[in-house]
C-alpha cells in the first residue's frame, strides 16, 4: 500500500479497467490448472465521490440484460444483486484502510456485457476498489487489490480461481495459476482475435459448482483433462511468443472440445464455433464459464477477422472486436 496514509473524509476519485477473455484454462482453473488470460479494451469506469449519507451508496450504469434465464427473481432484485458486489467492495477497501468516513457513493459505467465470461464483475469490482483507495488519499498495490477483489467475485461466483480479477488489474496477457501466481506473458504481436456474444447470459457461480462437483465424481477423468490443459497452457504461451498463429488456432480447437466434454459448451456456442471455423478462423472455443456467453477466435489479421465476423452476425451472434489492453487498472 502507499505510504500516504488516508485522509479524513473521501474526496471525487475514478479508476478504470478492463475486461478479459481467457484463451485457455477457462473452468480446469477453479481446479489447479494454468490458464493464459488477455486483458481487453471492454472498460468498466467507476467514480467515487462522498456521500450525505453515512453510508455506501451505490448506483450503476451497466448492461443489466443478465444473468440465469431460469431466474423468476423481478427486475429491482437483479439489479440489487449486481449493485452488492460493488458495495461490498467499497466496504472492504474502506475497511482495508481503516477509514472513519465509510460516507462514499460509488457510480459505476460497465460497457462489458454481464455474463458473457468477459469479466465484467471482476473489472468494476476492481475498479472500484482502486477508486475508493483513490478517494482515500491512497493507492493501493495490486496485490492488495487482487486480495480484496475476492470479497466481491466470492459473492457472485463461490469459487473464483482468481484469473478474472488478476487479467483486469494486470492487463496485457497472462499466465495465471491458483492461488495467486501470475506470470507475464509477453508477445511482440498481439493475436488477432474476435469475440461472439451468442446472447444467452448465465450465472457463473451455478457453472463452476457444477463442474467441481463433477471433478469430485470423476477424479481420474477430470485428472487426465488437467493434465492435459497443463500442456495446452504452455503450448499456448509458447505460440504467443512465437507468434504461431495456426499452433495458437488448433490448441483453442482442443481446449474447447475439453470443455465441451466437461458439459459447459452449448449448442448454440458449438455451432458459433463451428460457422467461426468454416469462415476461416484458425480456432475458436467459449470463453469464461460457458452455458453460454461468448466464443472467441483467432483469425489470421484484420481482414480475415471481418469476413468471420460478418458470418458470424448472420448466425446471430453479437460481434466484439477487441484489441489487447496493455494497462490493467489505473
Amino acid at each position: 500500500m502507499s505510504s500516504d496514509s488516508p485522509s479524513t473524509s473521501p474526496s471525487t476519485a475514478s479508476s478504470r479497467a478492463p475486461g478479459k477473455i481467457i484463451l485457455c484454462g477457462e473452468q480446469f482453473v477453479v481446479l489447479g490448472a494454468p490458464a493464459v488470460a488477455m486483458a481487453v479494451n471492454l472498460y468498466s469506469k467507476i467514480e467515487v465521490r462522498p456521500s450525505q449519507s453515512g453510508k455506501i451508496e451505490v448506483t450503476a450504469d451497466i448492461p443489466l440484460h443478465l444473468v440465469d434465464d431460469a431466474s423468476n427473481r423481478s427486475s429491482a432484485s437483479k439489479n440489487q444483486a449486481l449493485l452488492e458486489p460493488l458495495r461490498l467492495a467499497a466496504n472492504a477497501t474502506l475497511d482495508h484502510l481503516v477509514t472513519r468516513d465509510q460516507s462514499v457513493h460509488v457510480d459505476a459505467n460497465c460497457q462489458i456485457p454481464i455474463g458473457a465470461g468477459l469479466g465484467s464483475s471482476a473489472s468494476t469490482a476492481v475498479a472500484t476498489i482502486s477508486a475508493v483507495a483513490k478517494s482515500t488519499g491512497a493507492r493501493l498495490d495490486r496485490e492488495e487489490i487482487f486480495k480484496l477483489a475476492f470479497i466481491p467475485e466470492n459473492y457472485l461466483h463461490g469459487q473464483p480461481s482468481g484469473v478474472d480479477q488478476a487479467t483486469c488489474i494486470y492487463g496485457g496477457i497472462i499466465q495465471f495459476n491458483k492461488p495467486s501466481k501470475i506470470k507475464a506473458i509477453t508477445v511482440k504481436r498481439p493475436p488477432t482475435i474476435l469475440v461472439c456474444d451468442s446472447g444467452a447470459h448465465r450465472s457463473t457461480k451455478a457453472l463452476v459448482g457444477s463442474v467441481v462437483k463433477r471433478s469430485q465424481e470423476q477424479t481420474r477423468r477430470f485428472q487426465t483433462h488437467l493434465d492435459e490443459i497443463t500442456v495446452i497452457s504452455n503450448a499456448v504461451t509458447k505460440a504467443l511468443q512465437s507468434e504461431d498463429r495456426d499452433d495458437l488456432g488448433s490448441l483453442m480447437d482442443r481446449n474447447h472440445e475439453l470443455l465441451r466434454q466437461i458439459g459447459v459448451s452449448t449448442p448454440a456456442l458449438d455451432r458459433l464455433v463451428a460457422e467461426a471455423r468454416e469462415a476461416g478462423a484458425l480456432g475458436a472455443k467459449l470463453t469464461g464459464a460457458g452455458g453460454g456467453g461468448c466464443i472467441i477466435a483467432a483469425c489470421d489479421d484484420n481482414h480475415a477477422r471481418s469476413n468471420i465476423a460478418r458470418k458470424l452476425r448472420k448466425a446471430g451472434g453479437t460481434i466484439y472486436n477487441v484489441s489487447l489492453d496493455l494497462g490493467g487498472v489505473d
